[in-house]
């Protein structure tokens, strides 16, 4: 399965958090939660990774206590077999879907949390309080509306800080960043349910599964796997079809490695893989938002490495 290398991460530095001690003179202003700052976005991002964690303990305990198999069962033509799920317990699809929503909302709400702040700092009351968020802006006419509503009323520092978190100042054409998807996805979960379940029978052994009636018949296997069917108890996932009449099918005792995954763009994501990096890289994020950059004679924005990690195997 090919990853996908579209997807790029928060243009971050090594040292962007740095020694809160040095006065505002000397460096960049830093935003330290219950110091000088509101602890939303910290609680905000710390809730969503706890859901991350949380959505992955539900995986390994059903995986571990109702643990799927398939059955292969003779057509009544006798000319293939299909493939059966057998899922003693059901696939609690919507519990974990509720609980990836969750972990969705609040690292995409820590962001929001911080241009709240902004634009609260020191006191500040901004002209349209309904109208303060935190843009993630794909060319520079959404960022100038940005500005319009309410970033150019903060100080320059700290607009400087939400400018270079948009994916059209680092992000190649074509690419995806991860802010840009986590805000989609999030809106996605407000509307529908976007976790798909599946079964990953790639490389099953068919030696010794079946004799034909003529032990002479020389003939070519297919296997005809339905992607498109809706995984649960007694589906049939796919065909084997033999090519000749089968007198018997010997036992086959196929443990499918299950498959939780959501689609983006047409391309389908294994979700708790794709979870923890986004955890990792709003953390990045939330760090260059709140304490700034590195000093210009330690790290040149100019001079960073394009980032481009991928997201994880589809």
């Amino acid at each position: 399965m090919a990853v996908d290398a579209g997807c790029h991460t928060c243009p971050v530095p090594e040292d962007a958090l740095a020694d809160d001690s040095n006065p505002p003179s000397a460096g960049p202003i830093h935003l330290v939660g219950g110091i000088n700052f509101t602890t939303w976005p910290d609680l905000k991002w710390s809730r969503g990774n706890s859901h991350v964690s949380l959505l992955q303990s539900k995986f390994e305990e059903w995986h571990a206590s109702a643990p799927v198999s398939i059955d292969a069962v003779l057509r009544e033509d006798r000319l293939g077999i299909d493939l059966v799920a057998r899922v003693p317990k059901g696939i609690p699809k919507h519990e974990w879907s509720l609980d990836l929503g969750d972990a969705l909302h609040n690292l995409r709400s820590a962001f929001d949390a911080v241009a709240w702040g902004m634009a609260h700092f020191k006191d500040s009351e901004p002209t349209r309080p309904k109208s303060v968020y935190f843009p993630i802006c794909t060319d520079e006419k959404q960022w100038k509306k940005a500005l319009r509503d309410w970033v150019s009323e903060i100080p320059p520092e700290f607009q400087e800080r939400l400018r270079i978190m948009q994916p059209f100042t680092y992000m190649p054409t074509g690419g995806v960043s991860v802010l840009s998807m986590l805000h989609d996805l999030d809106i996605q979960d407000k509307h529908r349910e976007i976790l798909t379940v599946s079964a990953d029978l790639q490389g099953i052994n068919l030696d010794g599964s079946f004799e034909y009636e003529d032990h002479d018949t020389q003939a070519v296997l297919r296997v005809d796997m339905r992607n498109d069917v809706k995984f649960g108890d007694g589906v049939v996932l796919g065909t084997i079809y033999a090519g000749g009449p089968i007198r018997m099918v010997g036992q086959m005792i196929l443990r499918p490695a299950m498959k939780v995954q959501l689609t983006y763009r047409k391309t389908a994501h294994d979700v708790m893989p794709m979870l923890q990096q986004f955890a990792t890289e709003t953390r990045r994020c939330l760090d260059i938002l709140l304490f700034g950059l590195a000093s210009s004679d330690e790290t040149d924005a100019e001079e960073w490495p394009p980032m481009d990690v991928g997201l994880p195997p589809a």
